[in-house]
């Protein structure tokens, strides 16, 4: 549920084998950077883009996993302990900590959408990678806590209540782009995901093959776009085709001296057209993609949070299509980036497999995770079993 643009994607899920029945997009109305400020709009963009969907796989739907973005989220560290309540640790008394910091999160009207075990520790001892069936007074737990507003998460299910669909969960939008195209290496080794968005850019830091950090900052797509429109004095839709006919930040010194035109006007003469230097473009594509990686740099030095400990960086997003941002954010990180492209599912639509794409693919991926492990009864991201349902009924079909 994007600024400028929504996704909806319907699969099917066997085992680890990941099936695409429909799919759509359509232009966002309604919606800001998942959050709804015009409900009426809003309805009118999910119902159009999940009925499209829809009529491509056959069959309708009724539940729904959403991705929220990361400009909507808090990404908090807790520790909580608690005595055992029987002579060995059970998974009762792991689930009972994860209780605990749920009630005090809704306490202050804050829902939420990831809960992720980082570390264990029975009474004094060192930290423990599984507790379960250890012997001890006390068990204290350190989670990754990713939250968001209730008031959010109330008016985005009123929405869907609406278009007659209802939510089963959520996920964090830059953790799913990372999930649908990240290595298991890159995951364990450590990476941060950044997801160029329109209005927003999100973050998510991954090490050990957990979500350890989300972030966001307030510059995305729409401000390189509203800065070409102000400088030359076009529209912003003219603003727009020129950004995406010439994004590029690599210039050779034959196209430096390059006159882009476009026709803003309708007439014989070149009074309407607009002309600028492909140098005077990229240098304002530059500028604010350096502040989206400086800005992001600023945030992790505020939570110290060491970018040396990670191996990578990977770009997702409409806005990574630019020709050398991975070059760019080389150079302000300090470590080795690529544009991250969908690849965990096989048999993708030819028009799915990009990055801006990333995030719904990643969604399935986060799915079929989940019931994985629903399986094996081991994880506290999901808050039921409808994953398990939902992939049993589409397997059926």
């Amino acid at each position: 549920m994007g600024s400028s643009k929504l996704v909806c994607v319907i699969a099917a899920i066997n085992g680890d084998e990941i099936q695409i029945l429909g799919h759509a997009h359509k232009e966002s109305k309604g919606i800001d950077s998942s959050a709804i400020s015009d409900m009426r709009l809003a309805q009118k963009s999910i119902t159009s883009v999940v009925s499209e969907a829809e009529r491509m796989a056959g069959f309708n739907i009724d539940k729904l996993l959403i991705g929220i973005s990361g400009s909507q989220v808090s990404s908090v560290r807790k520790e909580v302990g608690a005595k055992i309540a029987s002579d060995v640790v059970r998974t009762s008394d792991i689930n009972n900590l994860a209780e605990r910091i749920r009630g005090e999160f809704r306490k202050n009207n804050r829902e939420i959408l990831h809960l992720i075990p980082l570390q264990y520790r029975l009474d004094d001892s060192n930290s423990v990678a599984n507790p379960r069936y250890m012997s001890g007074e006390k068990l204290y737990a350190r989670f990754h806590i990713v939250s968001t507003s209730q008031t959010t998460i109330k008016n985005i299910e009123n929405c869907f209540k609406r278009c007659q669909l209802s939510v089963s969960s959520y996920v964090v939008e830059p953790y799913a782009s990372g999930l649908s195209c990240l290595s298991e290496n890159e995951m364990n080794l450590g990476v941060m995901t950044i997801d160029i968005g329109y209005n927003s850019t999100s973050f998510a830091i991954i090490v050990e093959g957990r979500m350890v950090y989300v972030g966001s900052c307030g510059i995305g797509g729409y401000h390189i776009t509203k800065d070409i429109s102000t400088i030359f004095g076009v529209s912003f839709e003219t603003a727009e085709k020129i950004k995406n006919l010439n994004s590029s930040l690599l210039i050779s010194p034959i196209e430096e001296k390059e006159i882009i035109k476009y026709r803003v006007s309708d007439g014989i003469d070149e009074s309407g057209m607009v002309k600028v230097t492909r140098v005077e473009m990229c240098e304002i594509i530059r500028f604010r993609l350096e502040e989206i990686f400086e800005s992001i740099k600023e945030i992790l030095q505020q939570k110290n949070l060491q970018i040396n400990l990670l191996s990578s960086v990977v770009l997702t997003g409409g806005v990574a299509v630019t020709i050398g941002v991975d070059k760019l954010a080389q150079e302000i990180f300090g470590k080795n980036v690529r544009i991250g492209y969908p690849n965990k599912i096989d048999d993708l639509p030819s028009e799915l497999v990009n990055q801006s794409h990333s995030c719904a693919l990643g969604m399935l991926v986060f799915l079929q995770n989940l019931y994985l492990k629903e399986k094996i009864k081991d994880g506290f991201e999901s808050k039921d079993n409808w994953f398990r349902r939902l992939v049993e009924k589409l397997a059926a079909m």
